[in-house]
């Protein structure tokens, strides 16, 4: 084995919670209704097996699940053993066994028995082309969609590239029989397919059944914990375990909590931490009761779980933080839940207000207080990190009881909710009054759906990339809900005219239009006057915003407007109406906080740059070219004056801007080099350029902080340069302490990338300390993706010195025939992923 998968920052850094989960591995209550325990694998394994993974931390030990263990180890190290099912009831902890087989096969390194494993998330509904992508994922291939055929050429694709290899995959979640003996039929090779094989097929099911239908080899059955291991877990997860141990009172209702758990390690884990700072006999006598109300051993045990689940959904410190939890459970199973969003729309419904002034606080502080909730559920382990920074996920056990509890509205002041898709609806109540949040996902709407009589309690409505919107449907809507809702969100719509009537939902604090096809907004939006967030995203055929439809919007703090092309400029257009202009946005939104917006003009340029507040406010800009048919006099203008105003922007947006996409101008092409220093713009997380084309810009240099990485206040995470032609050299000059996605693509010319500068080393070298110049050379400390796609002319990329790049590196080198050398320190990165077009760089195996 020369490269194992490349997993070290990562995976250490998320290790503590998996080692939370890796303790529940044992059970045997709950057979009918608890989903496969989810745990951190899935998010670090399941939707992430195409990226580069590292090797993690072994677990300090697993509570009951030894045997299990030892088991498995000696089924993988047996030769006549090729299929394996590992079956038990839903969070009893199949997955966390798996886990913690492929942590030891990770420290074991290169006397690893296997060339690659690939972890696969099944999950209910069995999807072949879903599984397909999984392990291409992981093998960095390329698979066909175009064709009906797809599933049967892109089997053969993964067949040929896994017939090499002596691999260990890895099936999780199974809920009906994979045919793994038809080759073709997924492209696994069965391990009796192939005469010596060495390799080995691994699958988590909850029905035993599974396993018959699909040959395993060997069946491990994973029981539930016993007394003495139901007891070690969940003191684990006390703060007060002196007390719970000296104090004979709560000990003895301690254990009796313990007992109703019935040794299913996510219960134990669930109420463990709800417990986990109680002191007063009170709390643990109230516990007693409250799972004591209930058979401790039923029929169906689904309930006695459940309401385990329950207890510690209970124990959350108000109503708000119960919805909050509720509004996740409306996302698919497995879903990655994006906490932006999400954060959005619980400011929307008012889920934050108790912690933001009810309502009347500033738009960070109410983010900041959704983040707050987030760190609540989290804690309480209701929900959990996603696979990337900027998402959470929600266990599936926990999302089944929000789902049992929006079943039974007798349960006091739950916010019901119904799921509608093409195929299914979700959780249809009897009770219409207990609705609260309806959310179309996909399909025909329909009138007869937004009913007066039983759409009156609604607040939160989601039509996002639903079809049939037609303005005779939101004009009901606007008249059945005008009272109560608070959201709506209807982005990725086919809406193509927003009626007047929307004026009527006068308690709307959140309204989504992006990526819908209106023209025109109408006068009566303005109306709104509750109204704080306005998402007018990638509305490229906005024409028209009279200033009556802003001009009321008197509690704005949001205006995002990203990608949306509209001409600032004071015209004819509107048909007699006085269009919106920039000044506008100043003189009618006193309390806007946040503008994400799109300039196309000198003119418009210049005018937002004359106010002090809009400047402030900016969070986001693209400038980009206003194209006119017929109008010569504005084509006449360059849109940057010579770099002059791109100074200017620095200058006077630099302290507010996360933003930034700089589009070239076409009728004025650039003249001389571009530079941009991020000590002028500190909270610049995002810096696009694009369509530069001018050859009299021979280069353009980003510099970053030439001071010691660690206490630098540089943010940028992604950047990105795409079609751009007439520079040759892109120079990367200084330290990028947070720069996580690196993209250079469709530069016809380039033909040098530069990421370290002598000067720099040399000043750090000469007045720094010893450590400074190693600091330097690992400027790119949290650099995650390299991507170099179509350069036909780069040859050469690094600079004087190897770069030492972080071990979980991904490059991506696509299109780039002359670049035949990568300058990187293979003692610094000896783990780096590479990935070609034409061939592997290197010719390493990794795990």
């Amino acid at each position: 084995m020369q490269i194992l998968a490349c997993i070290l920052p990562v995976v250490t850094f998320l290790c503590q919670p998996v080692l939370d989960a890796v303790q529940t591995c044992v059970g045997n209550l709950a057979q009918r209704f608890l989903d496969s325990l989810k745990n951190w694998a899935d998010g670090l394994f399941g939707d992430r097996v195409g990226a580069a993974v590292e090797v993690p931390e072994p677990a300090s030990e697993v509570v009951g699940a030894e045997e299990k263990l030892t088991e498995i180890r000696n089924h993988l190290e047996d030769d006549s053993v090729g299929i394996i099912g590992i079956h038990g009831m839903g969070g009893i902890g199949k997955t966390t066994i798996l886990q913690m087989i492929i942590n030891e096969f990770f420290e074991r390194g290169r006397q690893c028995p296997f060339d690659l494993v690939v972890w696969v998330t099944v999950s209910q509904t069995v999807s072949i082309p879903d599984i397909q992508k999984q392990i291409a994922d992981r093998l960095s291939l390329p698979l066909s969609d175009s064709s009906t055929d797809s599933e049967k050429k892109n089997a053969r694709v993964l067949s040929e590239a896994l017939s090499h290899k002596r691999f260990l995959m890895l099936l999780d979640d199974i809920w009906e029989a994979i045919d793994l003996q038809t080759q073709t039929k997924i492209g696994i090779p069965g391990p009796r397919t192939r005469r010596g094989s060495k390799s080995k097929i691994a699958f988590t099911t909850r029905l035993s059944q599974v396993c018959d239908h699909m040959g395993a080899d060997k069946i491990v059955q994973v029981k539930s914990l016993d007394e003495a291991a139901s007891w070690k877990l969940f003191c684990s997860k006390l703060r007060t375990k002196e007390l719970v141990c000296t104090n004979p009172i709560i000990g003895q209702l301690a254990q009796q909590v313990v007992d109703k758990c019935g040794g299913l390690p996510l219960a134990l884990i669930t109420v463990g931490r709800a417990m986990a700072n109680r002191e007063d006999i009170q709390d643990w006598e109230y516990a007693v009761k409250a799972l004591d109300h209930f058979p401790e051993r039923l029929e169906g045990v689904d309930d006695h779980v459940l309401r385990c689940l329950k207890f510690s959904y209970d124990y959350l410190r108000n109503d708000n933080i119960r919805s909050a939890l509720l509004f996740c459970a409306m996302y698919p199973e497995d879903a990655e839940i994006n906490r932006k969003e999400l954060i959005e729309h619980w400011i929307g419904e008012g889920l934050v207000d108790d912690e933001n002034d009810a309502g009347e606080g500033s738009i960070d502080d109410a983010r900041g207080a959704g983040q707050t909730l987030i760190n609540k559920l989290r804690d309480a382990c209701l929900l959990e990190p996603g696979t990337e920074s900027s998402t959470v996920r929600m266990h599936d056990a926990v999302r089944d009881m929000a789902l049992w509890l929006n079943r039974h509205p007798g349960h006091d002041k739950v916010d019901g909710f119904l799921v509608k898709d093409i195929f299914t609806t979700t959780n249809v109540v009897t009770v219409r009054e207990h609705i609260k949040r309806i959310w179309v996902r996909s399909g025909d709407l329909e009138e007869e759906m937004f009913n007066p009589d039983e759409s009156s309690n609604n607040r939160t409505l989601l039509l996002n990339n639903v079809i049939g919107l037609w303005p005779s449907i939101l004009r009901t809507i606007a008249s059945s809900m005008k009272g109560t809702l608070r959201v709506l969100n209807l982005s990725g719509s086919n809406l193509k005219v927003l009626p007047s009537e929307v004026g009527l939902m006068t308690e709307l604090h959140y309204l989504n239009l992006s990526s819908t096809g209106i023209r025109l907004l109408p006068e009566k939006l303005g109306e709104l006057i509750k109204l704080r967030q306005l998402l007018l995203n990638d509305m490229y055929y906005l024409q028209e915003i009279p200033r009556q439809a802003i001009a009321g919007l008197w509690s704005l703090q949001v205006l995002t407007m990203w990608g949306t092309v509209y001409d600032w400029e004071d015209d004819p257009r509107g048909h007699g109406c006085r269009q919106l202009e920039v000044g506008d946005l100043e003189a009618y939104l006193p309390r806007l906080e946040e503008l994400h917006i799109q300039l196309g003009t000198p003119r418009a340029l210049e005018r937002f740059l004359t106010s002090h507040k809009l400047c402030r406010c900016t969070r986001g800009l693209c400038l980009a070219k206003l194209k006119r048919q017929g109008d010569r006099s504005q084509s006449e203008e360059p849109l940057y004056g010579e770099g002059g105003s791109l100074l200017r922007v620095f200058s006077a947006m630099g302290s507010s801007l996360k933003r930034l996409d700089l589009q070239g101008d076409d009728a004025h092409p650039w003249d001389g080099g571009l530079r941009i220093s991020l000590d002028q713009l500190p909270l610049l997380e995002d810096l696009c350029l694009s369509s530069f084309k001018s050859e009299k810009m021979p280069e353009v240099v980003l510099v970053g902080s030439n001071i010691n990485p660690g206490s630098s206040n540089v943010r940028l995470s992604t950047f990105t340069m795409r079609r751009c032609d007439g520079q040759k050299v892109l120079k990367l000059v200084g330290a990028f302490p947070c720069l996580q996605v690196f993209i250079l693509r469709d530069c016809s010319t380039m033909e040098e990338l530069v990421m370290d500068d002598d000067a720099v080393a040399a000043d750090i070298g000469e007045g720094g300390t010893p450590d400074d110049t190693g600091l330097l050379d690992r400027h790119f400390p949290m650099l995650r993706e390299i991507h170099l796609l179509s350069l036909p002319a780069l040859k050469s990329m690094g600079g004087n010195r190897p770069l030492r790049l972080p071990a979980s590196v991904s490059f991506k080198e696509i299109g780039c025939p002359e670049l035949t050398r990568l300058p990187v320190d293979a003692a610094g990165v000896p783990k780096l992923k590479i990935v070609r077009g034409e061939r592997k760089w290197g010719g390493r195996r990794g795990l």
